[in-house]
């Protein structure tokens, strides 16, 4: 009788461990890898994808596990694969569509096109579509901003989203961003310039494309608030390259100084109709407090220290 319960013990004991072995021992290899679907995929497709970028420790536990834990297909979306989970963890996920969230950084870019392209990366939207949505009319009428200064909508950020969200869903997470930003300090701050937010990060565009000591930023804002004050051409050689969209230029010529754009500021007095890039958080805030001085000019120092000379006048 005794053998008999020993024998039935071992064969529970063999079977728990069997099924502890298949379903919960860590089965993912720890490669980085991502499934990105568009469109659902058969069991199988994950497996032949899984095991073709060697993500799986063993391929048949999972398989096995797939069949006992009913996965048929895996719905649209993103799922990064963490190092050390199990079987019946991953395909919990799977097969329930738990996606992994997706940081979509907003940094610095010179126009749409390249923050789009950027965009993109996050989304499985691509760059045309991206444009063709911040672009339409009924998101610029609802977002208050036009073709121009459209990249006055984008504060730099990271921003946590589902790699399928709906374009409409991303956008709102950066206008809620835009709000908060715009708080009512900065608002204040931009009223005691006499400047709207829009106007303020067209500045901050300039600055961000002229500085190369972050110290100075303050600085060559006043400098071009002081121009815009006495209605002088602000002469800004980073609007002539945005202009002519030679971003790569280390000389403004003569082409780019003649060139007929509404951003040419060497022909256009005041601000140009929308910012030449989307600049850091930091330098927004340097131009709101900017240096209150009498300096309408500046120059690169001879030295070359990256530093730049401030006058009164030529």
């Amino acid at each position: 009788m005794k053998k008999i319960l020993y024998l039935f013990l071992g064969i529970i004991g063999v079977f728990i461990v069997l099924l502890y072995f298949i379903f919960l021992i860590d089965n993912t290899s720890g490669a980085n890898y991502s499934l990105k679907l568009k469109e659902p995929q058969s069991k199988e497709g994950i497996i032949d994808s899984l095991t073709l970028h060697q993500a799986l420790r063993s391929e048949w536990t999972f398989r096995l596990s797939a069949y006992f834990l009913g996965l048929d297909s895996i719905p649209i979306g993103h799922y990064s694969l963490a190092k050390s989970t199990s079987n019946f963890r991953l395909i919990h996920r799977l097969k329930n569509g738990y996606q992994s969230p997706v940081s979509c950084v907003v940094s610095t870019a010179n126009n749409l096109e390249e923050l789009s392209s950027k965009l993109q990366k996050y989304v499985v939207w691509d760059s045309t579509q991206i444009i063709n949505f911040v672009l339409a009319d009924s998101n610029q009428s609802k977002y208050r901003y036009n073709k121009e200064n459209a990249l006055c909508f984008f504060i730099p950020n990271t921003y946590e989203v589902y790699w399928n969200s709906s374009l409409e869903k991303v956008m709102s997470k950066i206008a809620k961003q835009n709000e908060e930003f715009w708080n009512h300090e900065r608002q204040n701050q931009a009223d005691q310039l006499g400047l709207s937010p829009n106007e303020v990060y067209i500045i901050a565009s300039m600055v961000q494309k002229e500085f190369s000591q972050k110290s100075e930023r303050s600085k060559i804002a006043g400098v071009i608030y002081n121009r815009l004050k006495i209605n002088m051409p602000l002469q800004i050689d980073a609007t002539c390259k945005f202009a002519t969209k030679d971003y790569a230029a280390k000389r403004i010529t003569n082409v780019h100084l003649n060139f007929d754009s509404p951003y040419n500021t060497y022909k256009n007095r005041g601000l140009p109709p929308g910012p030449i890039c989307i600049p850091e958080c930091s330098t927004i805030d340097a131009v709101l407090r900017l240096d209150r001085h009498a300096y309408l000019y500046y120059c690169a120092d001879p030295s070359m220290n990256g530093f730049h000379i401030f006058s009164e006048t030529m």
